[in-house]
């Protein structure tokens, strides 16, 4: 098929769960279809990602750059008017002309978005079948901050979740398929979009890539990893030196913390101050940090989905103690695959207990993995991604002989599309 996929940033490296995800279904789609790859470049420290992409996913690229201070102004200008942040900052009127002119100049036969702030993108009324993948089911996520964060600031995430929902559902209205990463998220995207077609593409994980640690730490690191400007990651590294590393030392003394992500944000920095945490900020390679941690943690109080961070981990042979949140996405079994507690001292004893037991980190670690193994492995994922596209694929070309009287064609038509709030 000859197929464009629109992604919200450029998804090379693949250094956060969305990029990831992006980048494993274009370098798939590159290898098996006829792709051009449309997105946003809102990081020139990004910028050298575009050779890693031309060679191993696609030569043929469209972007534009945008700057991110700029964008953030544009979405807040967009929230002020009665419109959303997310489509605002995600705005390019330079990829919108570009997009339009391949539209207008190629036939493709499938149209692939990625994120739903992409969708502005497509046309309306176009007659390209397209595939929404939300990935996750964005607005909730500014509904959690809405109600985590106050006055003035929560009323305006809560807001801007409000008015993303909408937008969403009228997206789901005349996408011909949705795509999410859990089954939780569907039942969402369902309770206000029920008109949607969905199906669940689970986030995968290369397996080649991140290996058991052959020789698992023995020091008393405990260790969290993302992207640290990200407000739930910010909130939870903050919430466990605040309320749970108290805790641990008083029973562990020497625990240190490892906080390993790009960007960290001033509050974050200031986390460093305190002995015994390290701050690493961007990491070329996250997977030494994983060989020197003892105990991964994800005590995540804003999420959905699939919490890559989790994933890795649990494919490296590291144990794991979560959030309920951070793994409401995972089918993972608690006690036995992973560790999960929400109250403060509850995840401060899960984590003491696999500090002073290295037997049982290595058991929940050897399970974790195989987990992994049997359920997110990108093979898996992205056959089922496959299995959901074939439908899409154009027929192929009619022979001589007339085809049977009053048999129809097995292309569903094409949805009327629904205007945007």
């Amino acid at each position: 098929m000859r197929i464009l996929m629109v992604a919200h940033r450029i998804p090379y490296p693949p250094h956060t769960g969305d990029k990831s995800r992006a980048f494993h279904v274009a370098r798939h789609l590159g290898r098996h279809h006829r792709l051009t790859l449309a997105f946003i470049v809102d990081d020139p420290e990004d910028m050298p990602g575009l050779d890693t992409l031309r060679a191993e996913v696609t030569p043929d690229l469209e972007y534009a750059r945008v700057w991110k201070r700029w964008a953030t102004v544009r979405g807040g200008l967009a929230l002020a008017r009665g419109g959303t942040l997310t489509l605002g900052y995600f705005g390019s009127r330079a990829l919108r002309a570009r997009i339009a002119e391949r539209l207008a100049r190629e036939r493709y036969d499938l149209i692939y978005v990625s994120s739903s702030a992409m969708a502005q993108y497509v046309p309306a009324g176009l007659d390209i079948p397209t595939v929404m993948d939300f990935v996750d089911v964005d607005s909730d996520k500014w509904l959690q901050y809405g109600r985590h964060a106050r006055p003035p600031l929560g009323w305006v995430y809560g807001a801007e979740g409000w008015r993303l929902r909408a937008y969403e559902a009228s997206v789901a209205r005349w996408a011909r398929l949705c795509l999410v990463t859990t089954a939780a998220e569907e039942a969402l995207l369902g309770s206000f979009a029920p008109w949607a077609t969905t199906a669940v593409i689970p986030n995968g994980i290369d397996l080649a890539q991140y290996q058991p640690v052959e020789r698992p730490s023995e020091e008393p690191v405990v260790m969290f990893t993302g992207a640290m400007d990200y407000l739930p990651n910010v909130d939870a590294v903050r919430y466990f030196h605040d309320e749970i590393l108290p805790r641990v030392r008083a029973r562990v003394p020497e625990t240190r913390l490892s906080i390993v992500g790009l960007n960290p944000s001033p509050a974050v920095r200031k986390l460093a101050e305190t002995p015994g945490v390290i701050v690493t900020g961007a990491v070329p390679d996250v997977r030494p940090y994983y060989a020197q941690a003892a105990v991964c943690i994800a005590p995540l109080r804003i999420a959905r989905g699939v919490q890559n961070k989790v994933i890795q981990a649990m494919a490296m042979g590291l144990p794991v103690v979560a959030s309920g949140r951070a793994c409401q996405g995972l089918t993972a079994e608690a006690g036995a695959h992973l560790h999960v507690a929400d109250d403060a001292a509850a995840f401060a004893e899960r984590v003491v207990s696999l500090l002073q037991d290295p037997d049982e980190r290595r058991r929940l670690g050897r399970r974790g993995r195989a987990f992994v193994e049997a359920n997110h492995a990108w093979e898996t994922s992205l056959a089922r991604l496959d299995s959901r596209l074939a439908r899409f694929a154009p027929a192929p070309p009619r022979s001589a002989a007339p085809a049977p009287a009053g048999r129809a064609s097995e292309r569903p038509a094409p949805r009327p599309r629904v205007s945007a709030p």
